[in-house]
């Protein structure tokens, strides 16, 4: 049977080598086997999309049977994506509107989290109650007026106006500040209000920092959220300069034929590519947001 070693440092600085036994233990077989297929699940269509992409394609229907690996590599899909589309450009746009929307929904929620927190004012249960109450609204009802809103406010084909309506209807955003603020001890706020200082630089000053694990979580799925967006954009932003790359790639289906599978996938990796990169960096952060229980007093 195998042996797993651990060291132990005892109190007065000696350490210490323990054996265990590693036992087999049949559910811990189960729970890999269903871990794996549920991977493969995630992992097989993002797989044969980028395969595809390298795949030299010479019709507009997707090979079949489908192919996980090119048999024929070029890169002349990604050449077509780059000379026949407005791809960098859109890119370009979603950056934009993104990184705009990221500051504001997070700048607004951390406030608005931490007020509701820490704040004691009238009406408090009954502003976050009807805070919360709007995430069972769905987007396509408060579409309208929220567009009359912004066309009135001449925000059109702006990138403000793409990003003001997810900054300004951040709920749940809110409720996790809220949630993750309720765990900081209330004596660093009772701390700074004896040495004198106001509400906003503690706020700034104290409390924000130690928000970093859940606001670098929150930062991915507005991330997420904004740069997969395709409803608003595409209809905020008219203008063909100012497209997303969603709204982008959705205009790659309005050829006569359909699109060119090696095109859409090629363009597909492109513009899933920040995001990964930024999932690649932010993970940690993400992993603590969610094993951290707070400072506890």
């Amino acid at each position: 049977m195998a042996k797993r070693t651990h060291t132990l440092t005892l109190t007065n600085g000696k350490t210490i080598k323990v054996h265990e036994k590693i036992r087999f233990r049949p559910y811990m077989a189960v729970f890999y086997v269903l871990l794996v297929i549920f991977a493969a699940i995630v992992i097989v269509p993002i797989w044969w999309m980028v395969a595809n992409s390298f795949e030299t394609i010479r019709s507009y229907a997707f090979p079949n049977p489908p192919n996980f690996w090119p048999k024929n590599f070029t890169w002349n899909n990604y050449k077509l994506v780059m000379m026949n589309t407005s791809i960098m450009a859109n890119l370009k746009n979603s950056a934009a509107v993104t990184g705009l929307d990221v500051v504001l929904n997070l700048f607004i929620a951390s406030i608005a989290g931490f007020v509701f927190s820490k704040g004691r004012f009238p009406g408090k249960k009954v502003l976050l109650l009807m805070i919360m109450s709007s995430m069972m609204v769905p987007f396509e009802i408060k579409l309208m007026p929220i567009f009359n809103i912004i066309q009135a406010m001449g925000l059109n084909n702006t990138y403000l106006g793409a990003s003001l309506p997810g900054s300004l209807t951040a709920a749940f955003n809110i409720f996790m500040i809220k949630k993750f603020c309720d765990d900081l001890p209330d004596a660093l706020l009772e701390s700074a209000v004896v040495d004198g200082a106001s509400k906003f630089r503690t706020f700034l000053q104290i409390y924000l920092p130690l928000m970093g694990p859940i606001i670098a979580t929150l930062t991915v799925t507005t991330v997420m959220a904004s740069w997969n967006d395709l409803l608003w954009p595409m209809i905020v932003l008219s203008k063909t300069e100012m497209r997303t790359v969603q709204v982008g790639l959705s205009s790659l289906t309005n050829s006569t034929f359909g699109p060119h599978s090696g095109m859409t996938c090629a363009a597909s990796c492109l513009s899933i590519l920040p995001l990964a990169v930024i999932f690649v960096f932010m993970q940690k952060y993400i992993v603590q947001s969610v094993a951290a229980t707070g400072i506890k007093q």
